[in-house]
Formats: C-alpha cells, sequence, structure tokens
C-alpha cells in the first residue's frame, strides 16, 4: 500500500474521495474531431471511450490550443503555450521550465510515454544532405532527428518509445526513438497506433513491479493525423457509410450531440458547412471523399481498440480504480491537405514506392492505394468542418472548431458519484498538470508559476470560478473566453462576437448589438498576448496590414526584404487550397501560387549582393506568371489560370500563418524584415502603401510620459505636497512610488486642473486652451437630465468632442519632428474620433469611465492600472529599438468611482491602524495599487536606461469625489470634484527630468493647460496658436533667475456654468490672482473672496472687508469670459422650486 499524502485528504468529502496517491495516465490523441467519438455524438465505433465517458465526467466545453506543439507544452507545463517557448508550432520547448513529469517524479512518481512527442525543433540539414532521403529511410545522415536534450528522456519520463517528430508514415514511421536511441527498422505488418499501444501496456507492466510508487504515464497518439493511413480490415468496417456526405454526416452528429444534451441550451441548428456542397460533386469525387473518412473513422476505431488494451492492462494491475485518466485531443480535425515531400514529408517508402498525393490518388489506377504506405493525403476543410460538428473551422483556427476538444476524466475511486455527468466548466489542457499535482501532494515550482487551474475543486462538485478568461492566439489566429462570451479572428481578420452557450457553432455576430462587450475582451486579449514572452514580433504586423481580394482576377504580390542571407516565407495570403506567397531559400526567391491544392512555384536564379531587395511578383491573365527583383524580370511561368475562391486564411508578414500555401513548414520563418508589402487585386484601383520607414527628424530628441489621474485629490498622497502644510500628506495612505517621483524632480505646492471635471481639463491638457475657450464646460455626452432641467439657470449646451482642427502635444511634436511617435493609454473621454484623430499612433480607443468600472477588469488588474501600464512600457520599448523618441500618455481611470483594488490590498489596510484625516479602506486601496503601477513604469524607465531623457509629468485631471466624507479625502481643502473650491481643482504636480534639481518644490502656480507649452519649451517649437492660454513652466523647472510662467493672462481663470446637485454644486466662475481667488456664484450674483495663503480651506469670505479688490477682479473675470466668448448659465423662464431639482431630492 502506497503511503497516503495528507493534501488529499481535503478530497474525501463529498464526491472526490482516495485512499491512496492515484497514478495518472494522459491519453492525447492528434486531430480528433470534436463529434468523433461515439460518446460526443459521433458514429465511429469508440467502446471503450463511451466506458469512460459513462463512469467518469465529459466535459462539453474544454479547450486546448489549436495546434499539436502548443497543445502538447500547455499540457505538460501547465502554461500557456507563449510562456515556454511554444507559441508557435515547431519549436523546441523551453529547456528551463520543469515539466509535470519532472515535478510528479521530485515526489515518487514512476513516469513513461509513448507516442508523437513534437517539442523539439526538428534537425537542420546543410544543402549537400539528402533530406527527403533521410525521411524516406533510404539515407543515414547519422545526425539525432533533434537536440537530444529536448527529447522526453531529459524532460522527466523514465522511459519512452515513440516519434520524435510530428508528422509520420504510420507503417514506417521516421524519428521513432526508444529512449534515447533511434529505432532504425520496424517488423513486418507495424502500425504505429498498435506500437504505441504495446508499450504502454509494456509499461503499466513495468509500473507493477514497483508497486510503492505511482506513476504517471502520457500517452500521445499520433491518429488520425495526415496522412490518412489505416489496417485494411478496419477501413473494411466502415465501407459504405459516409456515402451521404459532409452535410449529412454533420447533420446527424449534431442531433446525436442534442439529444445527449451537449449543448441544451442552442436554440437553433447551427449547421454551417464550409466546404463545397456534398450534391456538386461528381460521382467519382463523391466515392473518392467517402473513402477518404472510411480511412479517418478506422484510424480513430484502432485508437480506441489501443486505449481498451490499456484499460485492461490497468486492470489487470489492479490499478485501474485509482488511476485519473484524462482523454483529449490535441486540436480540431484538420483541413489540410499535404503537400509534396519536403521540410518533414516523405515522398516514397523504404523500398522506393511512391507516397502519392492528392491529385494522384484520385486517378483510377490509384484509388485502392489510399489508406496505404502509398499514399499521402489529408481529410482537407470539408471533411474536418463535418468532424468538428456543430463546431466552426478546425485545427489551427481559435475558433470553437479549432480549440475546442471531446474531454473525458474517468477516476473510480474519486468519482464514484459523478460517474455519466456531463460539466458545462470551463477548462483548458493546461488545468491538467496543476490537477495532476494537487492530487499528488507535489507542488508547482516557485520560479514558474503555472497558467493552469487544478480542477480538483470541479472533480468535488464545486463550481468553477465564473471569472475564469482563457486565452488563444496561433500565428494570427486569436481569441478570449469569459463566461458565456467569445470574440474569435482569423489572422488578419477583424473580430468576431459570440455567445457560444447559446450558439457554440459561432454562427451569429454580435458585435453590432455589444459593441463595449468587444472591446473589454479585446483589451484584455492585447493586455495577456503582450505579458507573453514568446510572443510573435510580428503579431501586430499580422493584423494591421489588410488583406486583397485576389480571386477571379490578376493580382500583385509586391514588398521589401532586408537580406538576402535569411531562408523563409516573407509574405503569404492563402493556404493549402488556394493562395500566393514568397519565400527565399538559399538566396532564390520563390512565388508561390496555389490553385485547388495544387501549387506552382516560380523561382529566381541565386542572387548575388545582401540586400535590401524589392521584390514583385504578378499573377496575369489567363495564368501568367512573372518574378521581378529590383525592377528587372528575372523569371516568367505559367500556372494555368486564375485563382478561382478567394482564400479564407488570411494575410500574414515573415511566416505562413495558417495552412501553408508552398511546399515548406509552419516554422520556416523569414528572419529578415518585410516593409512596403503590397498584395492588390488588379482589377481594383491601386492605391500603394505609404512608405514605413520612419521620416527624418532628430532621433535624440527628449521622451514625455504624462501620467494623468483620474479624481486624486491634493492631499491623498504620502507626499507633503507643500512642506508648510501637514495636512497637505495623508496620514493613511502610502505611496512611495509617487514619492519617487517628487524625490527626484519638483513638485508644485499650487497646482490646479484647468477645470472640475474630467472631459475639460483633458482636453486643456493636451491643447493648452482654457475649457471655457474651447466651450467645453462640462463632460462629453451630458447635456440632459436633471442637471440640465429645473434649475433656476438653464446651463449651456457645451460641445461634445475635442475640436480636430485644434493641435494637440502629438501633433505639434511630429511637426517639430517627424521622429516622434505618441501613445494614449487608458482613459480618453474626449469623442472626437479617439486619439489617434488627434496625433496618437496608439491607444486603447475611445475609451471612457466605463472601462475603468466594467465587471471584465480582472481581479488582478483594478481600474486596469497595470494592463495599461504593461502597454505602456511596450509602447516604451518599441521605441527604444526603432530608437525614436515618444510622447506617452498614461491616463489612469484611478481614482474615479468604482473603487476596485486586490483582496491582498484591501486586506492590508484592513489591518493597518487609521489615520486621523485619511482611513477609507476602499479609497486608499486603489490608490496604492495605482502607485503599484506607477512603480513598474518608473523601473521600466530605468531598465530601459532612458531616464536622463525622458520628462516624466505627474498630476490628476480634477479633486477627489465627495463618495468619501470630503473632509476625509480632500481636506484641508473644501469641496470636491464638479466644485471650482480648491479641493475641486487643486491637483498633485510633479515634473522630473533633465536639469530640474531632484527634491525641488515651488510656489509658482501652475495650471493644467501650461504643459502643452511647456513641452513645446523643452524642444523649441516657437509658434503656438494664439488660442493657447498657458505659459511654460520650464523657466521655474530649471530655477532661472526670476523665474515665471509668462501666460497671455497672468491671472488663472475657472469657468463651471452648470450643477451637480450631489455635489452641492451650481454654476461658478473663479479667478486666482497672486494669493487671492475670487468666486462668482451665477444663480445668486454672489461674489465670494479668499486669501489662500491664509486661509486654504476658504471659510473666511473677504469681499466685504476688500470691496476694491473684490470689484476688480469680478471685472476682470467678467472681461475674461467676454473675450473668449465663453458660454453663460441663463434664467430659466419656466423654473419653479417645486420642480427645482436641489429641492425635491
Amino acid at each position: 500500500m502506497r503511503s497516503i499524502v495528507p493534501l488529499v485528504i481535503l478530497l474525501y468529502s463529498s464526491a472526490v474521495f482516495a485512499t491512496e496517491r492515484p497514478n495518472f495516465l494522459v491519453i492525447l490523441v492528434d486531430d480528433m474531431g470534436y463529434s468523433d467519438p461515439q460518446c460526443f455524438g459521433g458514429e465511429i465505433e469508440t467502446p471503450n471511450l463511451n466506458q469512460l465517458a459513462d463512469h467518469g465526467v465529459r466535459f462539453s466545453q474544454f479547450y486546448n490550443c489549436a495546434r499539436c506543439c502548443p497543445t502538447r507544452a500547455s499540457l505538460l507545463t501547465g502554461s500557456y503555450p507563449h510562456r515556454v517557448g511554444l507559441g508557435r508550432n515547431g519549436r523546441t520547448m523551453d529547456l528551463e521550465v520543469p515539466t509535470v513529469a519532472e515535478r510528479l517524479k521530485d515526489v515518487g512518481y514512476q513516469t513513461a510515454m509513448t507516442g508523437k512527442w513534437h517539442l523539439s525543433e526538428l534537425a537542420t540539414t546543410s544543402v549537400d544532405q539528402d533530406r527527403i532521403g533521410w525521411m524516406n529511410h533510404q539515407v543515414d545522415l547519422g545526425i539525432p532527428f533533434a537536440d537530444p536534450r529536448s527529447y522526453p528522456t531529459q524532460r522527466g519520463f523514465d522511459h519512452y518509445y515513440g516519434v520524435i517528430w510530428g508528422v509520420v508514415d504510420f507503417f514506417d514511421p521516421f524519428s521513432l526513438v526508444h529512449g534515447n536511441h533511434p529505432v532504425p527498422d520496424v517488423p513486418e505488418g507495424y502500425y504505429l497506433t498498435d506500437a504505441i499501444t504495446d508499450y504502454s501496456v509494456n509499461y503499466i507492466e513495468e509500473f507493477e513491479k514497483d508497486d510503492d510508487q505511482p506513476f504517471f504515464m502520457y500517452v500521445a497518439y499520433t491518429a488520425p493525423h495526415w496522412p490518412l493511413h489505416a489496417k485494411p480490415d478496419v477501413i473494411k468496417k466502415y465501407d459504405g457509410r459516409y456515402d451521404a456526405g459532409w452535410e449529412q454526416l454533420k447533420t446527424d452528429r449534431f442531433m446525436r450531440q442534442r439529444k445527449m444534451k451537449l449543448f441544451p441550451n442552442v436554440p437553433i441548428d447551427p449547421v454551417i458547412d464550409r466546404g463545397t456542397p456534398w450534391n456538386d460533386l461528381s460521382d467519382d469525387e463523391k466515392e473518392y471523399q467517402a473513402n477518404k473518412f472510411e480511412v479517418h473513422a478506422a484510424m480513430v476505431d484502432s485508437v480506441d481498440q489501443g486505449i481498451g488494451r490499456i484499460l485492461d492492462a490497468l486492470k489487470k494491475s489492479g490499478e485501474y480504480d485509482n488511476t485519473v485518466i484524462f482523454f483529449l485531443s490535441d486540436n480540431g480535425a484538420s483541413p489540410e491537405i499535404p503537400g509534396y515531400a519536403g521540410y518533414d514529408r516523405n515522398g516514397e517508402t523504404r523500398d522506393g514506392k511512391t507516397a502519392h498525393r492528392e491529385r494522384e490518388l484520385k486517378l483510377p489506377e490509384n484509388r485502392y492505394k489510399l489508406g496505404s504506405a502509398e499514399s499521402y493525403t489529408g481529410l482537407g476543410p470539408a471533411w474536418a468542418n463535418a468532424a468538428n460538428s456543430p463546431l466552426k473551422y478546425w485545427k489551427k483556427e481559435s475558433y470553437e472548431g479549432g480549440c475546442r476538444t471531446p474531454f473525458i476524466i474517468h477516476w473510480p475511486a474519486g468519482l464514484k458519484e459523478r460517474g455519466g455527468n456531463i460539466s458545462k466548466d470551463l477548462g483548458h489542457v493546461m488545468d491538467i498538470a496543476p490537477t495532476c499535482l494537487e492530487l499528488a501532494g507535489a507542488k508547482s515550482a516557485e520560479e514558474f508559476p503555472m497558467d493552469g487551474v487544478s480542477m480538483v475543486g470541479l472533480l468535488n462538485g464545486e463550481s468553477a470560478d465564473p471569472e475564469r478568461m482563457l486565452f488563444f492566439e496561433h500565428m494570427g489566429g486569436r481569441a478570449a473566453r469569459h463566461r458565456q462570451w467569445k470574440i474569435s479572428a482569423l489572422a488578419g481578420k477583424p473580430w468576431e462576437l459570440y455567445n457560444v452557450e447559446r450558439d457554440p457553432a459561432e454562427t451569429t455576430n454580435m458585435i453590432a448589438d455589444q459593441p463595449t462587450r468587444l472591446d473589454d475582451l479585446r483589451y484584455r486579449w492585447e493586455d495577456w498576448l503582450g505579458q507573453m514572452p514568446q510572443t510573435n514580433p510580428q503579431q501586430r504586423n499580422v493584423q494591421a496590414v489588410k488583406e486583397a481580394q485576389i480571386a477571379k482576377q490578376p493580382v500583385k504580390l509586391a514588398c521589401k526584404i532586408s537580406t538576402l542571407d535569411q531562408n523563409g516565407v516573407i509574405v503569404a495570403q492563402g493556404g493549402s487550397s488556394q493562395g500566393i506567397s514568397l519565400h527565399i531559400k538559399d538566396r532564390k526567391i520563390t512565388f508561390n501560387i496555389r490553385i485547388n491544392g495544387k501549387v506552382t512555384e516560380l523561382t529566381t536564379p541565386t542572387l548575388e549582393g545582401k540586400g535590401p531587395v524589392e521584390i514583385e511578383a504578378n499573377l496575369r491573365a489567363g495564368g501568367k506568371l512573372l518574378l521581378a527583383i529590383d525592377g528587372t524580370t528575372l523569371v516568367t511561368g505559367d500556372c494555368g489560370g486564375l485563382i478561382p475562391v478567394q482564400p479564407q486564411d488570411g494575410l500574414s508578414i515573415n511566416d505562413d500563418s495558417q495552412s501553408n500555401v508552398g511546399n515548406y513548414g509552419d516554422d520556416f520563418r523569414y528572419g529578415g524584415k518585410v516593409t512596403n508589402v503590397r498584395v492588390q487585386g488588379l482589377s481594383e484601383k491601386i492605391n500603394p502603401d505609404k512608405d514605413e520607414q520612419a521620416s527624418s527628424g532628430d532621433k535624440d530628441a527628449p521622451n514625455f510620459i504624462v501620467i494623468l489621474t483620474d479624481d486624486q485629490g491634493w492631499g491623498t498622497t504620502s507626499i507633503r505636497v507643500d512642506p508648510r502644510i501637514k495636512e497637505s500628506a495623508s496620514d493613511y495612505f502610502r505611496t512611495p512610488n509617487m514619492e519617487r517621483v517628487a524625490n527626484a524632480g519638483m513638485r508644485f505646492t499650487q497646482a490646479y486642473s484647468a477645470h472640475p471635471n474630467c472631459s475639460p481639463s483633458r482636453a486643456a491638457l493636451l491643447t493648452g486652451i482654457s475649457p471655457a475657450a474651447m466651450h467645453m464646460s462640462d463632460i462629453v455626452d451630458r447635456n440632459s437630465g436633471r442637471l440640465y432641467e429645473g434649475n433656476k439657470l438653464n446651463p449651456p449646451q457645451h460641445v461634445n468632442q475635442l475640436d480636430p482642427q485644434l493641435s494637440t502635444i502629438p501633433e505639434l511634436l511630429k511637426l517639430h519632428n517627424r521622429s516622434y511617435r505618441a501613445a494614449h493609454f487608458g482613459k480618453w473621454h474626449l469623442n472626437g474620433g479617439g486619439p489617434e484623430a488627434h496625433g496618437f499612433d496608439v491607444s486603447d480607443g475611445t475609451t471612457s469611465n466605463r472601462e475603468g468600472t466594467v465587471p471584465s477588469n480582472l481581479p488582478d488588474d483594478p481600474k486596469r492600472a497595470f494592463s495599461m501600464t504593461r502597454s505602456s512600457i511596450r509602447f516604451m520599448e518599441q521605441q527604444v529599438r526603432d530608437e525614436r523618441p515618444f510622447y506617452l500618455q498614461v491616463s489612469h481611470y484611478a481614482t474615479h468611482l468604482g473603487y476596485q483594488a486586490t483582496a491582498d490590498t484591501i486586506a492590508e489596510l484592513q489591518g493597518r491602524k487609521k489615520g486621523r484625516r485619511h482611513d477609507s479602506v476602499a479609497y486608499g486601496s486603489m490608490i496604492e495599487e495605482l502607485d503599484r503601477s506607477l512603480g513598474n513604469l518608473l523601473d521600466a524607465v530605468e531598465r530601459l536606461g532612458i531616464g536622463k531623457n525622458t520628462y516624466l509629468i505627474f498630476t490628476a485631471d480634477n479633486g477627489t469625489y465627495p463618495t468619501e466624507d470630503p473632509g476625509n479625502v480632500n481636506g484641508p481643502l473644501r469641496g470636491s470634484k464638479a466644485t471650482l473650491w480648491e479641493a475641486g481643482v487643486r491637483v498633485p504636480l510633479m515634473i522630473v527630468g533633465p536639469g530640474i534639481e531632484a527634491g525641488s518644490y515651488t510656489r509658482t502656480p501652475a495650471i493644467g493647460w501650461d504643459i502643452l507649452p511647456t513641452i513645446c519649451d523643452i524642444v523649441g517649437v516657437k509658434e503656438l496658436d494664439d488660442q493657447v492660454e498657458g505659459g511654460s513652466l520650464l523657466p521655474v523647472l530649471l530655477r532661472q533667475p526670476e523665474a515665471s510662467v509668462l501666460r497671455p493672462r497672468e491671472e488663472l481663470y475657472f469657468h463651471w456654468p452648470h450643477y451637480q446637485h450631489e455635489k452641492k454644486s451650481k454654476p461658478d466662475s473663479t479667478v486666482v490672482s497672486e494669493n487671492y481667488k475670487l468666486h462668482y456664484f451665477w444663480e445668486s450674483k454672489e461674489t465670494q473672496l479668499f486669501k489662500l495663503s491664509d486661509d486654504l480651506a476658504e471659510r473666511e469670505n473677504l469681499a466685504k472687508r476688500y470691496p476694491e479688490m473684490t470689484q476688480q477682479l469680478k471685472a476682470k473675470l467678467m472681461k475674461y469670459l467676454e473675450e473668449i466668448e465663453a458660454q453663460l448659465p441663463v434664467p430659466n423662464p419656466e423654473y419653479s422650486p417645486a420642480t427645482d431639482p436641489a429641492l425635491t431630492r
């Protein structure tokens, strides 16, 4: 009897229990369709899988990574494949990342693996080596199939028998290995599926010799991956079963799925076929296609037979009841029809017989060879779509047909009460590793936390976390899942939005009905992808370059490449059915044209020089081909005609992102730079893209980072903003990173936002113009309701967007120096077409308050503070790589209402001693998260080494909202946001940069519209619009003698002609002149005067004491409002106290 691990005791309650540590058996099949097994709606005979389903738990919403290598890496590491080096197919899994097998070995488990490894980059061969002969078993190159350090026996498995490569002949497989040693020959009658089963049974028998140790076994069948190879007697079982075609198969399977309640909430039949209609095929073509699926069915049948033998071995050993069995597929059924020999595909059998491809197999003399070693083909898209019934698309895609898998967990000793259940909980292949580790009492490696989550709670009957999000990306295809919602997209295509619980086939795009939901999920996906260390560097390019209509018309494909010394795919649009591509190998450039599965290649002679070179490839009327280099046509050819059907695969650069147009592999990626890409259908109007190269300009110009927080009061940091005033620092909130900024530069004791509300102050910061002059006197999109109706005065109808005619900071910087790039992340709230319409190159879009409070903000990303900082850091890193100066504005959603913080920070503040002035856990937690995100950005500036040439400006858009006691948060200032009292407009302002004295402060008044002229002064912009009201702070920052801020007017003016009843705010205009501040209240026509140097809280009205000064300041205020043509409140002719919102609340 094995020793009991204490951790497992927690499983004894409810359904999950065990008396000893369980064994683990992971069975992974290859390219199996979602509906292929009978227990998931299929007709293929799978009695052993049915047995597992009847006594285990089926998951109807379980996901893989849509492709062989990524799924396998995710399974073994418990992480997204991008994190471990397998965001793309065909790479070597990161050797430093521990596998679940290694972790289990550490706690006493025996381990073994059989079948397909496919986690090692394939061996390279030199030009003079016969690679195809090597794969045909006719030449021995004497080299390993891949780096032996990456073999299974070096990654935690005690025993291994299987294939290192991903695509092999089933009757005589290449890259066959036993342990670390190649297997040079196989016996007569060999079939790989059976051999994998044989060794799996042998290893179970070996494990039983040491009964004190549990085991972990990973069985990775290569079936039913192409080539379609099966044993004749099994193929015969399915003779004639698929003569009705793919539409009928998909429909029949879906009806069975409905009956077994796999999709109980689907209101409509989602059967949509994506191949040629069956009835449009000739009789010969129907027969051939039906025969192909018969072979596929036989391959699945043989896998099930093998699983039955493995289950029998477990029963015989006595380990069946306490073995946790996981069954799944690595991706959906495959649409691929493989090309000709090369890269990883053999062309002949060992004895020299041809392995016929699709076109030759359709010939009468070869038809009988289908399924044998003399055939080499795949299902194609129509059958793949049917095999994935009712799901959309297939392998490689992040739509459901590519990444949703049949999944079964079977464990008699632990699931006695749940046998036969169907779980609707979300799960992912990366959850298997943490589940095994928890049940085994093992810990995941602290240095490499897993992305997956343990399913032990689910097995115990607990509910899954409903807020969990899953993300997908493979070679440009992408998706994100949250609750019932999923966004999906093909490479180079726009996002689509689906409710996959009601619409699992993704038939009804709901973007028009749910645009904000799409924005939220897309934001989360982009943030996730940005965190992945192995992100494809061309990802953004893949999505940004527009594909062309290339069907039924001549086509031109042009681009520029940086070097001839790199091999790989340059540009591709389309895939294994239709498409065009360019690739380079050994300094020869090839134009590939694929029409109805047949590829024509046009290849240049060997090119001289190093590059760069310009390439132009033309497909002309009648199929005439031309390939020109640097304007000279080097080779011509003929492919017989035009591309007949627009390919579904999108456009990709530097690789062939989905199924391959040419005869190369998935990892054949060009290592140089590709620019000026143009794909044009020549019946369209030609509009060449502009050169993407950098324009001229000073690349050594300074960088600017503006951190704009939301509703952050003057005294809400742990910085004593004014050294004379103790209350200008919080006695409860801790903001060490804001202190870092203050200690590194200059803080302003009397800094103002331009307005007491967000939109107007943001517009003023970007333009240097007062909100009153722009007629933006309130937030955009608020022009009606109780704040505008029934009041004593009628507020003006203000503008609802940032005027596109006004110049912004990034526009002025670029006009002065075209090297500048600009980004805006976070809250925009200015409409006007979003940041890109006002000089920004990159942004989060036309955002507002909503994005900072939506439930989809993840628990570890409150107010999106950390994700927008990550975006900011990525932007800075890119500009450093490109050697460009930049303007970066990080406009936080914190500390606006809708308080969000992590549980850990909330707990920390709850345990902290309350301050006398500040004690709000909710607000304090939020501002401390904001501070942490600021620290991450400051650390990045230091890491990138750009601090000496970067100005950082930290400020807020207005004061704090009075949800908390205003005296609590905003004190010692009077009022709050949406008022012109000091608490509404006095904000933190700290500036760090070259020549600014560290730890300094100034009492010079500053305002938000000073930022634009300050930045312009720093870079040398001399001419500003006459409307600009701000002045440069640079003389003050540099502590020049008798420094001052030169504005068109000496005073600072504020205009608030609106009501905000919740804040007890009425129309008010204000002027600040030296130490004095005057309010004019439009409703009562009262003036109030305060001396701020003595009375910061604005308690003592000095208007009667200083009538002359009061009149002078009032006159200046009215003159100012007249000069800028400010909008004023006017009497309401229908006013009645009975309907006054301020009196009837």
